[in-house]
């Protein structure tokens, strides 16, 4: 099974030197994990429960390695949750209920 987890810093309240900084280290460090980067969306095939307790421990490893201005890497954080990769949608492409074929005869 697919997992997805999305990452989102707080750039309202972080400078853009200190995201960009963070970024990279996520960014790494989810890899080292097992996870690769689609888009702005890490994605892993491991079960649920794992791979949330794999992105957690991920994250935590970066508060032990660096010091953002004493503060908790969570603090720098947006948006940090998972999901079950086949529950997103695509919303650039037309729902499959509103995808209508109709069959087509020639005439002979």
């Amino acid at each position: 099974m697919a997992y997805a987890v999305v990452i989102n810093l707080d750039h309202e309240h972080d400078s853009y030197e200190n995201c960009r900084a963070l970024w990279t280290q996520i960014q790494s460090s989810m890899v080292r994990a097992g996870f690769r980067l689609e888009g702005r969306v890490f994605v892993i095939n491991l079960p649920e429960h794992e791979a949330g307790e794999r992105a957690r421990a991920a994250i935590e490893g970066i508060e032990h390695d660096r010091d953002f201005s004493h503060k908790r890497i969570y603090n720098h954080l947006r948006d940090f949750y998972g999901y079950d990769l086949a529950c997103t949608q695509n919303l650039m492409v037309p729902s499959a209920s509103n995808i209508h074929v109709q069959e087509m005869r020639r005439a002979q």
